[in-house]
This record gives structure tokens, sequence and C-alpha cells, in this order.
């Protein structure tokens, strides 16, 4: 009997020992990392210039109600939102003040040196002059006003530096009056090749409020007047 008792626990470990050891179960790989979400490139700003110009002369203003004819080149527009291909401005200067869609193509907006813009289009280089008035950066304006440049039609004071000293001497108010002035508009004298602002020198006989004038010269547009109200 008590030998019966001890082989039980012999044969117990034979048949543990023969028996094959349990495998181990595979190890799962870990599921595949996901891609990281591309997400969009963030749509252009609501308002991305604060200002524009028309580029060129009749562009249409698309309302609502059809369209408004923007006459002139340099219309400054005020800019309430903006997409891709297309502005939604407020014309300030026009009747009505009238609000509407335009191309991006067909305004002008980043002002650069007056002599890189000389040769570029007549909008470039308005814009141009009118930044360097803006700063009274009296430089970069002789780079493109002609040699017998005006500022009073009287007979004397004429040049660049009888012009400078005119305008030291009076503070620079009337270069400072010069981006009202190129906002309103630029518009041909009929039988001249020259452009004026505001647009009403060229149409109104009797103007007598300060006037500016450019024309195309063989190395570019230049600058050639600034004259005075009452002069």
């Amino acid at each position: 009997m008590n030998m019966r008792r001890a082989a039980v626990p012999l044969l117990l470990l034979l048949i543990a020992a023969c028996t094959p050891a349990p495998r181990r179960p595979a190890a799962v790989a870990p599921p595949p990392v996901a891609p990281p979400v591309v997400r969009p490139p963030a749509p252009p700003p609501i308002v991305q210039f604060q200002n524009v110009w028309t580029r060129d002369a009749g562009t249409q203003l698309r309302t609502d109600a059809g369209g408004v004819p923007l006459p002139y080149v340099f219309m400054r527009l005020e800019v309430l939102r903006a997409d891709t291909a297309d502005l939604l401005v407020r014309c300030p200067v026009c009747p009505g003040t009238p609000e509407g869609w335009i191309e991006r193509a067909r305004v002008v907006h980043a002002p650069l040196r007056p002599a890189d813009a000389a040769r570029l289009d007549l909008a470039d280089f308005v814009l141009s002059v009118r930044e360097a008035a803006a700063q009274r950066d009296v430089e970069a304006l002789r780079s493109v006003m002609a040699r017998d440049f005006v500022h009073t039609l009287g007979p004397l004071e004429m040049g660049l530096l009888e012009t400078f000293a005119s305008w030291e001497r009076e503070g620079y108010r009337t270069l400072d009056r010069m981006p009202f002035l190129l906002d309103r508009g630029v518009a041909t004298v009929v039988g001249t090749p020259v452009w004026a602002a505001p647009p009403e020198y060229a149409s109104q006989q009797g103007y007598g409020d300060l006037r500016a004038g450019f024309r195309r010269g063989p190395d570019g547009w230049e600058w050639i007047f600034l004259v005075r109200g009452g002069a």
C-alpha cells in the first residue's frame, strides 16, 4: 500500500517531464500608427489689405444691383473682405459709397520705391509716389521728379532745389496733401501726355485747387508738377 502511494508522485513526475511545455502565444504586433492629420491651410485673413487702388480706368465694381464703373486709374478702395481671387471693397470716393467685388488683379496695393516703379504701370508708379510723399521721403521722390518740375505757376522759383526749399519753409504741408489728392483718381488731360490728379483738374475748366501731374518719358514715368491752388 505504501509502495503504491510512493509510486503515484513518481509517475506524476515522469508524466510532467515528458509533457512538452505549453507554447507561449505569439506576440501580437501593435496596431499601426495612424498617419498625422493633414489640415488644410488656414484661409486668407478677411482683410488682407486695408486699402487698394484701381490699376486701370473703367474697372467695374460688381454689386448686387449690377456694376458700378470706376472711371479713373488709382481710385482708393477700402477692403472689407478677401477671398482667393476677389476682394469685397467699398469705394469712399464714389457717389453713394458703393460696395462690391473686384478682382485682385485689377488693383495695386504694395508700394515699391519710386525709381523701381517708374517702368511699371501708372498705378504702380503713383502708389510709390504716394507712399514716399506720406513718409516725406524727399530723396526717393527726387529720383523720379522731372528736372523742370513745377511747384508754382509764377515765373520764379522753378526747379527741384526751389521746390524742396518751398516745401521745407511751409513745413511740408503741400506734400502732406498728396495721398488725399491722389486717392480720388488720376485722369488724362485731353490733348496732352499728362495724367493728373485729382480728375477734376483734367475735366473742369477753372479748377483752382492743388493738383499733381505725371507723364511717361523715355526712361519711364516721372512726376512733373505739384502746384498749389491759387498760384
